[in-house]
């Protein structure tokens, strides 16, 4: 983003879990704001999604306000819709009206189709680990032997 507009992030907190993890919406807002201060911009309180699973309704709802902002403001890029269609809809209107997306836990601000690459690259990386097997079969293993056997 080549200038600030407004100086302004808008917060997006879920009541869902996400990856595993259910922050309560003013402990989002907490760690959203105190983000937002080590940039020098203005934190405007955030937009609470529905409690209903899969639903993105305020998110997208944000995107026709972001003439008001120079972004949005999520805890993490897993608050975001699992589909990449419903994704790349959010990164074209971001980029469509030159504003930033910052996943804070990620470290991560997407403002130009480099942003976007690495964040899909983070999704794909994350799916490999999920689907990754969590033990390795010992008897497929070679045996161990001299001093470096554990058994």
């Amino acid at each position: 983003m080549a200038a600030s507009k407004t100086n302004v992030l808008q917060g997006y907190v879920t009541h869902q879990s996400f990856k595993g993890l259910r922050i309560p919406a003013n402990v989002q807002n907490l760690v959203m704001r105190d983000y937002a201060r080590s940039r020098e911009k203005t934190f405007r309180l955030s937009r609470g999604e529905y409690f209903f699973d899969g639903c993105f309704v305020q998110l997208f709802a944000m995107l026709r306000d972001l003439d008001q902002m120079d972004g949005i403001i999520l805890c993490s890029m897993f608050m975001l819709p699992q589909k990449p269609k419903k994704r790349r809809e959010i990164y074209d209107a971001l980029l469509a009206a030159g504003a930033e997306m910052h996943c804070v836990f990620e470290s991560l601000v997407v403002q130009d189709e480099a942003g976007i690459a690495e964040l899909e690259d983070l999704f794909r990386l994350n799916g490999a680990l999920d689907a990754a097997p969590r033990q390795i079969d010992r008897s497929i293993l070679p045996p161990l032997t001299g001093i470096d056997s554990f058994t």
